[in-house]
């Protein structure tokens, strides 16, 4: 099956990101990448273009940047909570790190961030609420709200016993509809 080189000039999920090179078979550049907008054929004098090149990068470029406003959107205001286990003097086991607090914005919000672009000033080892904030790309910050608070079990309910007289009578009506 012959084979076509495609420049990407819209992100593909199983293809590949924008100004990215990529060999496909010719029907699928024919009928689906090309007609789309998706891709462009890459041909030599495009791929030593200026002008192109130049372009994939503002493409590239806005489309990380709607993506970091996209996630912003998200987390501007929102307030997470982690509970973790305090000893007898009411001192934290550990401390709250980036990956816990990523770990919770996942959880609590359902928003995927990176652990490196949360910005902790200081390590937090004492219960309370905290601001902390967010630089999710270059010129897009937010803050949200942490509140950390003690971890309490969970309490459990008593199980009923199953009445022995209830299940007798269901099994009679049981006989009795057949």
């Amino acid at each position: 099956m012959p084979s076509v080189k495609v420049v990407l000039i819209k992100d593909v999920p199983s293809l590949g990101q924008i100004g990215d090179v990529a060999s496909v078979s010719a029907g699928y550049a024919r009928n689906y990448l090309l007609p789309r907008g998706f891709a462009v054929t890459a041909t030599a004098k495009r791929l030593a273009d200026t002008h192109f090149q130049q372009e994939l990068v503002d493409r590239r470029e806005a489309a990380a940047r709607a993506e970091a406003e996209g996630i912003a959107a998200a987390l501007q205001g929102q307030s997470i909570a982690i509970a973790v286990v305090v000893g007898d003097q009411g001192r934290m086991h550990g401390q709250i790190t980036n990956q816990d607090v990523a770990t919770a914005i996942h959880e609590q919000l359902g928003v995927e961030i990176d652990r490196h672009i949360l910005q902790i000033d200081s390590p937090i080892r004492s219960l309370g609420r905290y601001l902390l904030p967010i630089r999710v790309a270059a010129g897009v910050e937010v803050s949200i709200t942490l509140e950390v608070t003690e971890y309490e079990e969970p309490e459990e309910e008593p199980e009923e016993p199953e009445d022995a007289e209830s299940s007798d009578i269901e099994a009679e009506e049981l006989d009795f509809a057949r």
